[in-house]
Parts: structure tokens; C-alpha cells; sequence
């Protein structure tokens, strides 16, 4: 599920899949350690604890049928919900396009806590099975087999043991992946299956979802802003809003505070993450307490969620022109409205994750916008070391050099061993189930969104690679490569190399969990060679406090708070540099003594 709650007329408990980025982005830099510590306990606990799980056996001759029928008049959700489908069976509105999909995940002790549709769980893939839905379908009961579905982890019928299962009927494509507003979901089901029997499975779908309030909850400090952006509004042809949730620092609106005017903080959240991120930091930024430790400026969580998926400020045929909307027309008005000092110095642009690779890229290509960015596990910044694969010269996304498959995601066991959970068949197999089309709003489906031309014969952006084969499309590499990082450097050194030298601070694990140290280290290898050939030139490359740096035994998700206590010190020191930082606060034994006699 998005970080962001999907309102359903009944709560769900919360969900618990790994994703590529779930953190807060901002949290006191003590419970951020304690989080990783704790976060690296919990990982451990988990592998240790094998339970015995249904497993996969080999296709019976019974046959398994799950009957999905539209049942909101039977909800507990209200009139409301009801009204909404119609009250007779058999007499509903035709339903929009979209597909059913059915969740499996184990009926174990291990998995009480999570719901079937919180899927995909990238530490232990389950069974996903969906079917298409025509658009103006009028049925109210569906059946899914495997003779008419796309199934991942099965074959249904090969299914055995305790389950809980869920479906959701998805006509939603206006936010990412299958728990948009409108969609309608079934109770999680317990069931038996035998390989040795037939199992007809009978499930209701009776809550629809509802669409997010208007406006979030208030919360002092946090001002929540949407302003509508022409640029991207003429791209779709509908008015699009660009939204953001701004945390005011401590004494802004204090009249007589020593400042009026402000610097600005720009954070981009890892996959999933929306401006409602804010909400979750407002209370640790706005500490008075926290002075000392945290930047104090105007911190903006920017959004970057799409029906695809995180959409990088990438301008792109899918994405429209985010970066330009972003850079000429959002912040301009923030500037406006906030008291925000409009100089590059005094804008800072920080992620982790998807975020890390997205302020990145907005400071190489808005340097006259930017002045500094601190950036996270990025997601990869050379594609020659793509996690695993290096796009320009393997032929496919699956097998690796040696035959094996390509993995995707993993965890330490040891010192020196991992435990792969996921490869990248597995994970693109999960995709291509819960939307052959392209739409799952899944990591590959997003990066498809944001690199990728439109292809017009499928009325989507152009697949990196063949979802079935893993067989790389030279074409749509091309088409990546200008969103390449370190291209980006091979076609501009000096201006690029100048900007990671005095603008750019880099971390990531040496364990990533989905490899992206790789890529970085590339990158970092890149930059060192440019600014020993300088020299031999007899030029003098550019100093600063740039930097990148390769974390001794980090994942994805330790590196994460390690970078916090980093930046947060070098945010700091970036605004002092610059006449922008706010002055060291003052004891309360210095604020109460007396003036020295002159």
C-alpha cells in the first residue's frame, strides 16, 4: 500500500511488504539509529524464523475456481457504498476497464500481520493471479482459473495447504498501483486447499474504496499546498495540480524572530512516499530543542507520485514536464508565499532512494536553481552497473553472465553472505501479473514512465525489456541513456565533475538491497579518473565539499539514518558558508547571565 493511507470505509491493519523506500525521510537523528538497529533485528528475526509455509506442488487434475462476485449491497460500509454500486444484484452500473486481481499469502503466524492485497512482498513473493475486465462489463461475478489467468507463483491448482486470500477489482488508474479510489475489495478469506479435490472458492467484494480527502488534516506548522500547473495541464489536457507539504521552522511566525526570510529544504521521498510525509516531520523540525542539530529553514516535501509511479522530476512523453513545471512554475510560487530567499545557494534539494536519484538529477540539470544536494542510495546513477546488469552490453535483464538469475533484492546473513529474496524474473513477473500492460505502478513500470518513449502501439511507454523473456530492447536503452548520470558526466566532465566536487554529497551502503552501490561506486571511479586527467593536463579541478562515500556494511535501509546525522551537519555548515545558517543557539545559562561590565 502507498505510504500515503487509502481511505476505505473499514481500516485495514497496516501493511507490512518491503519496498525500496518505506522511512520517513526526516525523524530525530537518535530514533532514526534506533530504527535501523531495530529494522536490522527485525530482518534477522524474520529469516530465522522459517514457518512451515503452503507450498506449490505439482498440477492436479482437479481443477480450482474462484468465483468473485460484486457484493456491496452485503457491505458493513454504509449507504453511501451502496448507493454507489446499486442495491440489486444482477442490476449493476456497467464497471469500468481495469483487471481483478487475487492476493495469496500464507495463513501462518508469520504473515498475521499483513493483508494479502499489501502485496508485492519483495521478502517472500507470493502468489498474485488477475484477469482482464472489459471495459462496460455489466457482470457481477467473475470466475479466475488458470485456464483464463496471469498467474505469478502457481499454477492455481498447485496451490496446497492454508491461505488467506483477497481480491481487489482494479478500475482505478489515477494513482499508483491497486488500491486507488473507486477500487473494490473483498475481505482477506481464509482457505483449504487440497491438491487431490477441486476447491471452488467463493468471494465478495464489499468495500469500495474511497477517495482521499481533499486536504489533509491540519497539523500546526505544516501548511498542506496544491497549485495547478499550466504546463502539465496542457500535456494532459486536464487541469493538473502540483502539491506539497511545507513544514515552517521554528519562529517563523514569530514577529519578532531574528529572521524574516528563509532558506529552503527540497526533500523527494523513495518510492511510494508522498508530500504527506511531512506530517510524520513536522514535529521533529520544528523542536526547539532540535536547533542545534537540524538545518533551520522552510522544509518542502515535494511530491512525485503518479499513476505510474515515482516520476523523478523526469520530463518525459508519459510524465509530461515535471522537472520544467517544478523548477519554473512550483517553486517561484512557494518563493512567493513563504518568504523563501530565491537564490540557488538557499535552495537545497535532499532524497533517498528514488528520491536520492531524483535530486541528483534535478541538480545536474537545474544547477542554476539548485546550490547543494545530499542524496542516498540512489537508484542507479550509471546504467552500466543497472543493480546487477550493465544495460549497454548484456542482452538480457534475467540471466546474469554466469547463467544464473539476476537478482533484485537482498539481505545480509552474514559478514560476507547474502540472501538473495527476490530476482529480477521474479519481480518483473509480479508486475506484468498485477498489470500485463505496464501499469502495475511497480519500480519497473515507473522507470519505463519516467526514461522511456511512448510507444503508440501500446499506447504505454516503451518496455525496457521483454516481461517474459528479460531480453533487453537496444532501442529503449538508447532512449534511457540520456537519463544516464554517469553519461551525463562522459558528455560535460568539466561542468559535471565541477558540480559533485562543490555541490553534491553522496552515500550508500556497501550492502544495498537492491545493489545500487554498484552504480555508485562506477560513478565515484568515473569522476576520480576525469580529475586525474585534469591534472596530467596540468589544470586544476574544482575543490569543494563534495563528496561520495561507500558505508562499510549498510543496506538500503540502514544507510538511511547514517546519511541523516551526515547531511543534516553538512546542511548546516553549507548554509553558514553562504551567510544563510542560522546562528548557534544559546545556552540557557548564556541566555540568564549578565552582561559584562564594559
Amino acid at each position: 500500500m502507498n505510504q500515503h493511507m487509502r481511505q476505505l470505509n473499514k481500516e485495514f491493519p497496516t501493511p507490512s511488504p518491503a519496498r525500496r523506500c518505506t522511512m520517513t525521510p526526516i525523524a530525530f537523528q537518535l530514533a532514526a539509529l534506533v530504527l535501523a538497529c531495530t529494522m536490522a533485528q527485525t530482518c534477522r528475526t524474520t529469516q530465522a524464523k522459517q514457518d512451515a509455509e503452503p507450498t506449490a506442488v505439482p498440477i492436479p487434475l482437479a481443477k480450482d475456481r474462484y468465483s468473485i462476485k460484486i457484493a456491496l449491497e452485503t457491505a458493513q460500509d454504509g449507504a453511501q457504498v451502496g448507493a454507489q454500486v446499486g442495491a440489486q444484484v444482477g442490476a449493476a452500473a456497467p464497471i469500468g476497464g481495469g483487471r481483478l486481481l487475487l492476493f495469496f499469502v500464507p495463513d501462518s503466524d508469520r504473515w498475521a500481520n499483513s493483508e494479502p492485497v499489501d502485496a508485492p512482498f519483495f521478502y517472500k513473493l507470493q502468489p498474485i493471479a488477475s484477469i482482464a475486465v472489459a471495459d462496460g462489463s455489466a457482470l457481477t461475478t467473475f470466475t479466475i482459473d488458470d485456464s483464463n489467468a496471469t498467474v505469478f507463483g502457481g499454477p492455481l491448482n498447485g496451490l496446497s495447504g492454508a491461505w488467506r486470500v483477497q481480491a481487489v477489482l482494479d478500475t482505478d488508474f489515477t494513482e499508483r498501483g491497486h488500491l486507488g479510489p473507486g477500487n473494490l475489495v473483498s475481505e482477506p478469506k481464509r482457505i483449504e486447499l487440497a491438491p487431490d479435490r477441486a476447491d471452488e472458492i467463493r468471494i465478495e467484494l464489499v468495500h469500495r474504496i474511497a477517495p482521499a480527502a481533499a486536504k489533509p488534516a491540519p497539523i500546526p506548522g505544516v501548511e498542506w499546498v496544491t497549485r495547478p500547473s499550466a504546463l502539465l495541464s496542457k500535456h494532459f489536457a486536464r487541469e493538473y495540480q502540483l502539491r506539497a507539504g511545507v513544514v515552517l521552522p521554528f519562529g517563523y511566525d514569530d514577529l519578532s524572530f531574528a529572521r524574516r526570510m528563509w532558506p529552503t529544504i527540497y526533500v523527494i521521498g523513495g518510492f511510494g512516499a508522498t508530500y504527506l510525509a511531512a506530517a510524520d516531520a513536522a514535529a521533529a523540525l520544528r523542536a526547539p530543542e532540535a536547533r542545534g542539530a537540524i538545518p533551520q529553514a522552510v522544509w518542502v516535501f515535494l511530491d512525485c507520485e503518479t499513476a505510474w509511479g515515482h516520476h523523478g522530476f523526469c520530463d518525459s512523453p508519459t510524465n509530461g514536464p515535471v522537472g520544467r513545471a517544478l523548477v519554473e512554475e512550483f517553486i517561484p510560487f512557494l518563493e512567493e508565499r513563504f518568504r523563501l530567499i530565491a537564490k540557488p545557494e538557499a535552495r537545497i534539494v535532499t532524497g533517498h532512494s528514488s528520491g536520492g536519484w531524483t535530486s541528483l538529477h534535478l541538480i545536474l540539470s537545474y544547477p542554476d536553481t539548485f546550490g547543494a544536494c545530499f542524496a542516498s542510495a540512489p537508484d542507479p546513477v550509471d546504467f552500466s552497473a543497472f543493480q546487477r546488469t550493465n544495460l549497454y552490453r548484456d542482452a538480457s535483464l534475467f540471466i546474469a553472465g554466469d547463467g544464473s538469475d539476476t537478482p533484485s533484492f537482498r539481505g545480509p546473513l552474514g559478514p560476507d553472505e547474502d540472501r538473495v529474496f527476490m530476482t529480477v524474473r521474479d519481480e518483473m513477473a509480479t508486475e506484468r501479473t498485477i498489470d500485463p500492460n505496464g501499469r502495475s505502478g511497480e519500480q519497473w513500470a515507473a522507470w519505463n514512465a519516467m526514461w522511456s518513449p511512448y510507444d503508440p502501439a501500446t499506447g504505454a511507454p516503451r518496455r525496457l525489456c521483454d516481461p517474459t523473456t528479460g531480453a533487453i530492447d537496444p532501442v529503449t536503452v538508447e532512449a534511457w541513456s540520456q537519463f544516464d548520470l554517469a553519461k551525463r558526466l562522459e558528455r560535460d566532465p568539466t561542468r559535471v565533475s565541477e558540480l559533485f566536487a562543490t555541490r553534491i554529497r553522496l552515500i550508500c551502503g556497501a550492502r544495498d538491497s537492491f545493489y545500487l552501490n554498484e552504480a555508485v561506486v562506477r560513478l565515484k571511479e568515473k569522476l576520480a579518473v576525469i580529475r586525474a586527467a585534469a591534472v596530467v593536463r596540468g589544470e586544476q579541478p574544482a575543490e569543494g565539499p563534495g563528496f561520495i562515500e561507500i558505508l562499510d556494511g549498510l543496506t538500503h535501509d540502514t544507510a538511511h539514518p547514517a546519511a541523516q546525522l551526515r547531511f543534516h551537519r553538512g546542511m548546516v555548515d553549507h548554509l553558514r558558508a553562504h551567510g544563510l545558517g542560522e546562528a548557534p543557539p544559546r545556552s540557557s545559562s548564556q541566555e540568564s547571565a549578565p552582561a559584562a561590565k564594559p
